[in-house]
């Protein structure tokens, strides 16, 4: 492809980036999506630029043009601008679903330790007590079939905040684990997809999964989703620094982050949700079939809203 016909090929958006940034103040929420698509673009026709045709004067236009786009779209981020309503309600599922590819790789890598776990549970108990914290096996023995916790209600608000804080702390530890190439956020992910197996696995084995299952159902949509969209921004963060394409590592890692920070700072919003209905609902007194029912509506809703809920 020569410079003419590179420039012919592009010319349409590059134009529709500079209309939009012209007048990026007063911007839609449908616009402002439509720039950072083209701020991707342009970035990526500059990559090239830069690489097949260096010194045509359109590596400094597109340069330029890049430059004002980064400017534009940091400023009008979710986080910067006042548009958290907007972007909890329609940016962060538009930002799930184009980062499906890490939260999917995610997603896999914590079901198959789970199963790999679930299997030795029940085949092997005794490994599988070597695995899991000596706490929680003496509790799965004590069960028999009482409810898995029994807090107290004027203690559920206590437990509900720590709760929160706990599974906000591990969604960062996963985040921030991909920064090591990757190799702390699936080390996280592997290692709670083992230990929350193996628990499984025991209480299967010693006939109270029920216990178990209607504990955690009310919640668990929610709080295992946002684990693997955590540890999935974490990825994206440790492949930028693995293949960073045609950029310098630095830059693809400042690309991925704002993506991963965005998907963290939903992940942190749907905890708080998370954590609320384990602290009130979860350890209730409610018949296990309704705390069962009552979890897989949140997980319609949940995923409603992450795959079916469009940007305006």
């Amino acid at each position: 492809m020569t410079v003419t016909e590179f420039i012919s090929k592009k010319q349409k958006s590059w134009n529709e980036l500079e209309a939009l940034l012209n007048r990026s103040r007063g911007a839609s929420a449908g616009q402002l999506n439509r720039l950072g698509y083209l701020y991707r673009r342009v970035t990526s026709d500059l990559a090239v630029a830069r690489r097949d045709f260096p010194q045509d004067p359109c590596v400094s236009y597109l340069n330029a043009l890049a430059s004002r786009a980064h400017a534009a779209v940091y400023q009008t981020s979710p986080f910067k601008r006042g548009t958290l309503r907007q972007f909890l309600l329609f940016g962060f599922p538009k930002v799930f679903r184009e980062n499906l590819n890490f939260i999917g790789a995610a997603f896999l890598m914590f079901t198959l330790s789970f199963a790999a776990a679930y299997w030795i549970a029940l085949s092997t108990p005794e490994l599988a007590e070597q695995i899991v914290p000596e706490r929680f096996v003496s509790h799965i023995k004590a069960l028999e079939d009482g409810a898995w916790n029994n807090t107290a209600a004027e203690n559920r608000n206590l437990f509900a905040s720590f709760v929160m804080t706990n599974n906000i702390r591990v969604a960062f530890l996963s985040f921030a684990g991909g920064i090591i190439f990757m190799i702390g956020s699936v080390y996280i992910l592997v290692l709670n997809g083992i230990v929350i197996g193996a628990i499984a696995g025991l209480c299967h084995a010693n006939g109270v999964a029920l216990a178990l299952w209607s504990f955690v159902s009310p919640h668990g949509y929610i709080e295992l989703t946002t684990i693997f969209i955590a540890d999935g921004a974490g990825l994206k963060l440790g492949y930028a620094l693995i293949a960073p394409s045609f950029f310098p590592r630095k830059r693809a890692l400042t690309d991925a982050a704002r993506t991963a920070i965005q998907l963290l700072g939903g992940c942190v919003a749907l905890l708080i949700v998370a954590g609320i209905i384990e602290g009130f609902v979860s350890p209730s007194s409610l018949p296990p079939s309704v705390k069962i029912g009552f979890g897989a509506l949140t997980g319609i809703l949940l995923f409603t809203y992450l795959f079916a809920v469009k940007a305006r």
